[in-house]
């Protein structure tokens, strides 16, 4: 479980703005390397030795906050305070100690809720008083309610409380991806993600970020970057330059950290590659020249997993760019397929001896075919090349994988589905906000990352907006996937579906 960045009580010292321009940090990083590469940049902290962690002590200080046992608001607030310094002070094993303690003991207790119901039950069944119903379905509410709860809310109060809520959460996320059977944990981590939903409503700020955006704001931009890895600080300025735009969320109580943020690239056209974005050196001279933005990359806090904050910010991102720069007219993301290669892989095992007709055409499986001689199917060819290394620099298998790996893409994206949804997160997130499919892109994203994860597919959704609302009420409906634009292979997908 890795461990928590929030400071409660100290303010981490910043990395000088003047040290940003050197030359080495403008040497790009091995992906192994990217994480050392923000953490040298703060300081060494010093390395106190873990206090011990007494089970019985930490319930006598989770029940007084939890039952208020302290004597007036003051208590109470000292009493939390010192429960959050002791959680930060814990090392990753005695945080889980601590984390499995709250949500194991401190649950609803079975007892209460059992004697609640039946009371309630009893009650609706002999007496017509409301007022008494109505007593007991609150005191059957209350039972209901895990007692850890009322240390969320008292630490919800504390300055930079939020804050630290949202990093016990990624704590706890990180628990149950080690332990998936922890249900107790599970549960508590989705109550406080409803929590944060609720305590988050009307305390956001829309903030542009800049290269002369402090810089403790502008290291969490390569700290939570998720989807494209930041690997200098040039990468940072050049990401922050001209024709390029960064929008953040920021909650009140914590005006320097952004919650989720949003790339965008002002450009000409639709981008069908991200890597013309990232290492662009010649961007457009005048902004106002630019006719597409380009959103292609939304990442959130670990925390804050769950709690749907792009889709607004994608909302309001769109009104201020149509303010600032009228003579954008396209509104489009550059999106990954995070499960599309492992789909696949699954998908070809079970088909191997048997492929589908009509996914793709007979041409494109007869060229595939005819670079692996001793496959019977092109699924079998298309596995061989795909478990080979080195294909992505042989332009004969490049051709023929091209009009494969898009019909498949195609495919994934519309046919694909987890109940009446898309079944690739990003594609179900935009599908769900209502955006357009409008084209799958071939060697959209070519780094390492993007050849394991969707063999460098990528994809654009449109938000058209005069259509947002009509497309987001029939995907929410049935299921139905908005198009815009002309793309072969997602017209062949969307003939296939109609014929499903």
């Amino acid at each position: 479980m890795p461990a928590s960045t929030a400071h409660f009580h100290t303010t981490r010292p910043q990395p000088e703005r003047s040290t940003r321009d050197g030359d080495e940090l403008s040497q790009p990083l091995e992906p192994a390397d990217l994480r050392s590469f923000w953490d040298k940049l703060r300081p060494e902290p010093s390395t106190p030795l873990q206090p011990d962690l007494d089970i019985g002590d930490l319930r006598t200080l989770l029940s007084t906050i939890i039952h208020k046992k302290a004597n007036g608001a003051v208590a109470m607030e000292l009493h939390t305070q010192q429960c959050c310094t002791l959680y930060e002070s814990l090392d990753n094993v005695r945080r889980t100690k601590f984390l499995h303690t709250l949500a194991h003991e401190f649950c609803a207790p079975k007892g209460k809720a059992r004697e609640a119901a039946t009371a309630y039950v009893e009650a609706t069944k002999q007496s017509e008083d409301y007022a008494q119903t109505a007593h007991l379905a609150r005191v059957l509410r209350d039972s209901l309610t895990p007692q850890y709860t009322e240390l969320f809310d008292q630490i919800n109060r504390l300055p930079n409380g939020f804050a630290f809520l949202v990093h016990m959460r990624a704590d706890m996320l990180s628990h149950i991806r080690l332990v998936r059977d922890d249900t107790a944990c599970r549960a508590m981590s989705d109550a406080l993600m409803k929590k944060l939903e609720t305590w988050i409503i009307g305390t956001l700020d829309l903030k542009r970020i800049t290269w002369n955006s402090p810089a403790c704001t502008i290291e969490k931009l390569g700290q939570y970057e998720s989807v494209h890895a930041v690997k200098s600080w040039l990468d940072v300025k050049r990401r922050l330059g001209s024709s390029r735009r960064c929008f953040g969320f920021f909650h009140r109580s914590v005006p320097m950290e952004p919650l989720v943020f949003v790339w965008v690239a002002l450009t000409d056209s639709i981008s069908s590659n991200v890597q013309s974005i990232l290492r662009d050196r010649e961007p457009m001279e005048n902004e106002h020249d630019a006719k597409c933005a380009i959103f292609y990359s939304i990442n959130s806090q670990p925390g804050l997993s769950g709690v749907d904050l792009g889709n607004f910010l994608i909302k309001r991102v769109v009104r201020v760019l149509r303010a600032d720069l009228p003579n954008i007219s396209t509104f489009c993301t550059l999106s990954p397929l995070p499960k599309f290669r492992s789909w696949l892989e699954q998908w070809l095992t079970e088909g191997l001896t048997n492929p589908p007709a009509n996914i793709v055409s007979t041409q494109a499986a007869k060229q595939l075919m005819d670079l692996v001689p001793e496959a019977t199917t092109w699924t079998m060819a298309l596995k061989h090349i795909m478990d080979s290394r080195g294909w992505t620099s042989d332009q004969p298998t490049l051709s023929a994988m091209e009009p494969v790996v898009l019909a498949l893409g195609a495919h994934y994206l519309v046919n694909v589905k987890r109940s009446n949804c898309a079944f690739d997160p990003v594609a179900n997130f935009h599908l769900r906000n209502g955006a357009c499919l409008h084209r799958v892109n071939w060697r959209g994203n070519s780094s390492y990352n993007g050849l394991r994860q969707s063999l460098e597919l990528m994809c654009n959704y449109n938000y058209v907006l005069d259509r947002i609302e009509h497309n987001n009420e029939r995907y929410v409906r049935d299921g139905t996937i908005a198009v815009s634009g002309d793309d072969p292979y997602i017209a062949r997908a969307m003939a296939l579906n109609a014929k499903l």
